[in-house]
């Protein structure tokens, strides 16, 4: 059960690009990332297209607070399905409060609805205080990066 009785993740659809876009500019901000609103536009549209392997999720409490997205990939090493949260976003005034450990609750029960064995998420060198959040809702650190190359 998660802290926030008022808490639900809806599933984002076309009358919530604009407020995507907002937030999604301020996570991008945030992480020091380009943001293009037009190349994140079409990138959300190309999302909607694709439900196996994303899943977009408008962050609820009394208000919109934020969105988390979720992609799917498959992992012989996990045993199935995997589930990566791509992306969590949480409007700065509403942070601190546990609300990201409830969302990171509701996302593992999305997750598991969708099929998957295993829920993986990233964490920033520059973000330590992440390792303890994530750490605390249960998840493992293992001994090896993930790298990628743009193609």
């Amino acid at each position: 059960m998660t802290q926030y009785s008022n808490l639900e993740l809806k599933e984002a659809s076309s009358q919530d690009i604009d407020l995507l876009l907002e937030f999604m500019s301020g996570f991008n901000q945030e992480e020091n990332i380009n943001f293009n609103t037009e190349v994140y536009r079409e990138r959300i549209h190309i999302a909607f297209d694709s439900p196996q392997l994303v899943k977009l999720w408008m962050i609820i409490t009394n208000s919109c607070v934020g969105y988390a997205v979720l992609t799917f990939s498959f992992s012989f090493e996990f045993g199935g399905i995997l589930a990566t949260i791509d992306e969590i976003y949480i409007v700065p005034e509403k942070r601190g409060k546990g609300l990201g450990a409830s969302v990171l609750q509701l996302l593992a029960r999305e997750a598991k609805i969708c099929g998957a064995i295993t829920l993986s998420g990233d964490i920033s060198d520059e973000k330590p205080w992440l390792f303890t959040f994530y750490k605390r809702a249960g998840f493992e650190c293992y001994p090896y990066r993930p790298y990628y190359k743009h193609l």
